[in-house]
């Protein structure tokens, strides 16, 4: 997930909170696009949690390196990836030290889901996008999407979901409930089930609210080139005030 504590106290929470088969229709044909045909320097899921879109990234033939720095987020990974029937690099690092156990010439990065934000502060999500750049090959793509948590900041509540999942025949519906606290802003999941009776599961933890005039600049000053800036996978232009996500493209000089 990132270089936080675990969002969940098991991956196989987050894995079950996440519904799988909409996320794959949305991203996965936008992240073949940008990247294009699989080449020969692979791609890098910065911030894999359980690997599923490296699983389906393999799948189409990439050569997928995951990195995370929950090492049973990893694990969980791994199985994902061996029930998929393919193979993905586990790497075990937080953000600030990738270059020291990555090579470079990747043709692309992604980081999905708030993972960047969960580097809790705005020097480490720096860094971060630093060492994104720099493990990217000249004309490599670097894509990133998180929430759009300007626009969310003037929603009170602020909730998202819920999200549907199934799981050995139980049906799991999770929410999330941010709340900003100065500069960070702070996400409660939810999750309810039923067998015989309802059950509830939660976590909390911290993100930092990146704005995307910031992510901007920190690509721009990490020597990448902005190619887009929408607010979902939609493509639409980003609008800081209504969209759902931030979504940024770009591509190393």
């Amino acid at each position: 997930m990132s270089d936080m504590e675990p969002m969940f106290a098991s991956p196989d929470w987050y894995d079950r909170s996440v519904n799988w088969s909409a996320r794959f229709g949305r991203e996965i044909p936008v992240l073949t696009e940008v990247f294009g045909p699989p080449g020969s320097g692979g791609i890098l899921d910065a911030g894999c949690g359980p690997g599923r879109q490296g699983s389906e990234l393999a799948a189409c033939g990439y050569d997928v390196t995951a990195l995370d720095a929950d090492a049973k987020m990893l694990e969980l990974a791994a199985r994902n990836a061996d029930q998929r029937g393919v193979q993905l690099k586990l790497v075990h690092a937080p953000y600030a030290q990738m270059l020291e156990t990555l090579p470079g010439g990747f043709d692309g990065v992604y980081c999905l889901a708030n993972s960047l934000a969960a580097a809790r502060e705005r020097e480490a999500c720096e860094q971060a996008v630093r060492n994104f750049a720099a493990v990217l090959r000249p004309g490599g793509r670097l894509f990133v999407q998180i929430l759009n948590f300007r626009g969310m900041r003037n929603e009170v509540p602020c909730i998202r979901g819920p999200r549907v999942t199934r799981h050995e025949d139980i049906e799991y519906v999770s929410v999330r409930h941010f709340t900003f606290e100065a500069a960070h802003c702070r996400v409660t999941n939810v999750t309810l089930w039923k067998d015989d009776t309802w059950h509830h599961h939660s976590n909390a933890a911290v993100l930092y609210p990146i704005d995307m005039d910031e992510l901007t600049d920190w690509c721009a000053a990490a020597g990448l080139r902005i190619d887009a800036r929408n607010g979902s996978y939609a493509r639409e232009e980003f609008d800081p005030e209504r969209s759902v996500d931030l979504i940024l493209v770009a591509t190393r000089a």
